[in-house]
């Protein structure tokens, strides 16, 4: 084990961009893992392009963003077009509160390279040309058998995280299902430089009764283009000169592929694991889930599959939480999947519809850009910045339990006292809970005395504690910054108009808000034993 001993800690299969955020994550607080894949070398094809904002937080929690965005080309738009005509267009112009207002395009080789650079800094090592040919678990932990040029030999782990794709060895290991289906569409790609007018910083859609092309910008001044063929196509030997053909009939602008293209062959998917987790065994990314490229959403799942994972994998090995603590991390990720797979498949089905279903989808297309829906609502849910998990909805201001912090920005307030960064997401720090206490009153001071006092009473072994003052912040005291705010700009922003506080997790959720006057109840949760649990447990 990376940091540690045979025996501990948590074995990860699958060196991927899941399993290299899971390896990462885990290791940033101090949980030792062991990263393998079958495969001799790191992945050398760009499958998966699009990152989305809320993969680019994640990440950007995790310290690999800013080697991403040096690497990538932000997307800023996304176009559709019906039979040559434009009849959307999607911007980014609503998406507020992220430091990532666009998309990246970024080959997922370099992705996964970023990640491990990343992953290597905090002293991971990956082991490539390692099978997993076997497992078993108990109580206490997993037995895996793992297959090397050398021979077999058994390694034993706390837990274990199968990361390892679509055709997963762990999934098949554990027995559990993985249902769904397969378009009948046959898809091919072309990657490499193309003259066209199009612009680069943009995706580009082009549904026609023929089948669908889509051009999207990447890094460097080349272009994916994919393209749909009938189910029944035979597919040319030449793969370019094919995607050539379709990209000439099926786009209105001219669009010519040239110099060197790395060409592609693939199917299509919607298929969701039965379940995620089995005793200490954990499925994440393709192998818990996967969907159609629409949207591109499926790396940007998986992403935050193993980003939320890591933390909450962290407190239960720290013995912070009970083994029940991932089975909330469960129903959060199905259902996000699920929720991914209609998105997808109806974007999918979106793409090919004829006839009178034609005309009605592009006349919805046209009254959403006109009347503003598309943005407002469309962009947000493909960012997934405004999902927002089940559970309990209490909310003040824009603070809403189960949905994300939003990353305002810090200026004009002031920080002091240990409290520093630009964004309202930098005050997350090491994967520890964040708990924010608004003293939103400017015209008494002694509601600042009494918050900082309640913030020291909160603060709590793993946790982080912050005052969000006002007014001029009064002597602080130990385990309770203050970040003043005495134009009220911060509390502004949030929609705060009380004494607000907040508990966020480490993946930047809102678990828990209160009135200020109920700091007894919050106090209570937070501060409660681990396992057993008197009460919901604040950070489900």
């Amino acid at each position: 084990m990376t940091a540690g001993q045979d025996g501990a800690g948590v074995l990860i299969v699958g060196a991927g961009p899941v399993g290299l955020t899971a390896a990462a994550g885990l290791l940033q607080q101090g949980i030792p893992v062991r990263l393998i894949d079958r495969s001799e070398r790191p992945n050398p094809h760009a499958k998966a392009i699009t990152l989305w904002p809320r993969a680019l937080e994640a990440l950007h929690r995790l310290g690999a963003a800013d080697e991403i965005l040096e690497r990538g080309l932000a997307l800023h738009a996304q176009n559709y077009h019906s039979a040559g005509k434009q009849v959307a267009r999607l911007t980014f112009d609503q998406v507020k509160d992220t430091r990532f207002p666009f998309a990246v395009s970024l080959p997922q080789q370099e992705t996964e390279e970023a990640l491990r650079h990343r992953f290597e800094a905090l002293g991971g090592k990956t082991e490539f040309g390692v099978r997993l040919t076997g497992l078993r678990q108990d109580a206490d932990g997993v037995t895996a058998e793992l297959t090397d040029g050398e021979g077999t030999s058994e390694v034993r782990a706390d837990w274990l995280i199968g990361a390892d794709g679509a055709h997963s060895t762990v999934r098949t290991a554990i027995g559990t299902g993985y249902v769904g289906e397969t378009y009948p569409q046959q898809f091919l790609l072309s990657d490499g430089p193309c003259d066209t007018p199009l612009a680069q910083d943009e995706a580009h859609y082009f549904m026609t009764a023929k089948g669908v092309l889509v051009v999207v910008g990447l890094p460097g001044g080349n272009f994916r283009v994919f393209t749909s063929l009938p189910p029944d196509a035979e597919i040319a030997e030449d793969i370019r000169a094919e995607v050539q053909r379709a990209a000439s009939e099926r786009c209105p602008v001219p669009i010519e592929l040239t110099g060197e293209h790395r060409t592609g062959v693939f199917r299509v998917h919607r298929k969701v694991a039965d379940r995620f987790r089995d005793g200490r065994v954990l499925l994440a990314g393709d192998a818990a889930h996967i969907h159609s490229p629409a949207g591109g959403q499926g790396l940007n799942t998986g992403i935050e599959d193993a980003s939320t994972l890591a933390w909450r994998l962290a407190a239960v090995v720290r013995g912070e939480r009970s083994e029940a603590f991932l089975d909330r991390w469960e129903d959060e990720r199905r259902a996000v999947a699920r929720g991914v797979l209609d998105d997808t498949d109806l974007q999918t089905r979106l793409w090919t519809m004829k006839g009178w279903k034609r005309n009605v989808r592009d006349a919805a297309l046209m009254v959403g850009e006109r009347t503003g829906l598309l943005d407002r609502f469309i962009t947000p849910r493909q960012t997934q910045l405004s999902l927002v998990h089940d559970g309990p909805r209490r909310a003040a201001g824009r603070l809403r339990e189960g949905a994300r912090l939003p990353d305002v920005p810090l200026s004009p307030a002031r920080p002091a006292g240990g409290v520093s960064g630009e964004r309202l997401h930098d005050l997350l720090d090491g994967g520890r809970p964040l708990l924010l206490v608004f003293a939103a009153d400017s015209a008494h001071a002694e509601r600042t005395t009494e918050a900082v006092g309640a913030a020291a009473a909160l603060a709590a072994p793993g946790h982080r504690t912050v005052v969000v003052s006002s007014v001029p912040a009064p002597e602080e005291r130990p385990g309770a910054p203050v970040l003043a705010d005495p134009a009220g700009a911060l509390h502004a922003a949030l929609g705060l108009r009380g004494p607000t506080v907040c508990l966020v997790r480490p993946d930047a959720v809102v678990s828990t808000v209160s009135p200020l006057g109920d700091l007894r109840l919050v106090h209570d949760l937070v501060t409660s034993p681990p396992h057993p649990h008197p009460v919901q447990d604040p950070l489900e």
